[in-house]
């Protein structure tokens, strides 16, 4: 099934400065991702491989010298024994994310908890190359949410059929649910969208009221020991569990009847 993935997803790639170029790559799928249920496919915005950013140096150095290992680069990393390259996801953000919408899910269909969550998930970015600046939606030019919708993210979701989608960021979202209007009339996976990590600033120190202590504390917090960590660098901190806000406002936005 990856290699399905791969020959459908390695596609011309696209300069990100004046001297490399890198093709896009597959998502990464967790060992035991087609084993278990439900399947959660996260989208994070895009990559960020500015040539300014000192750790993506040696990634692009890397990719650059094996074409194979660039097209698999999230799978590849994981092997090394390293963290996703997607930092929402090195920093816990998606993968306690991704426990939530687990849990969410058994309370309706029943199941059980992963031992860790990095064996049953998918996750990558939905715009798979770089711009100039950083990684933010307002960055990337409007014509490239539609080309990496139409080239690769409705394979991607048609071929891991996932039963969730976790999108993170509102344009990620927005552009996750055109692509299951109009590509999607059957087994339309559940769409959760959320904010994305970087935009917290204002809520990281909001005092919990003594009930959201006690589900942050008693539900939220000890499913922390379900996220595999990799080997740590200077990029990659583990730092979701400074953000209860940021989980406690998924879950009640996930929980409220507008959710779709």
């Amino acid at each position: 099934m990856r290699e399905r993935v791969l020959q459908n997803a390695f596609l011309p790639s696209m300069t990100i400065d004046t001297t490399l170029n890198l093709p896009a790559y597959i998502p990464y799928i967790g060992s035991e991702y087609f084993n278990y249920r439900p399947r959660v496919l996260c989208f994070a915005i895009n990559q960020n491989l500015s040539r300014h950013a000192p750790w993506a140096k040696s990634w692009m150095s890397r990719w650059h010298a094996d074409a194979a290992v660039a097209g698999d680069r999230l799978n590849d990393a994981v092997q090394r024994g390293e963290q996703i390259p997607i930092r929402p996801y090195a920093e816990g953000f998606i993968p306690l994310m991704g426990l939530m919408a687990i849990g969410k899910w058994i309370k309706q269909h029943g199941g059980v908890l992963p031992e860790y969550i990095d064996d049953v998930i998918s996750v990558t970015n939905f715009v798979k190359f770089s711009t100039e600046s950083d990684a933010s939606s307002s960055s990337i030019p409007p014509s490239w949410w539609k080309e990496c919708a139409d080239l690769y993210v409705r394979y991607e979701i048609e071929l891991l059929a996932p039963d969730l989608i976790i999108a993170v960021g509102r344009k990620t979202g927005e552009e996750l649910a055109r692509i299951l209007r109009i590509y999607f009339d059957e087994n339309v996976p559940e769409l959760l969208v959320n904010r994305f990590p970087t935009r917290i600033a204002s809520i990281s120190s909001k005092i919990m009221s003594s009930r959201e202590s006690k589900v942050w504390n008693e539900e939220l917090l000890p499913l922390l020991c379900r996220i595999r960590r990799a080997r740590s660098d200077d990029y990659f901190t583990m730092r979701a569990h400074r953000f209860p806000w940021y989980f406690l406002q998924a879950k009640s936005e996930w929980n409220s009847p507008d959710c779709k």
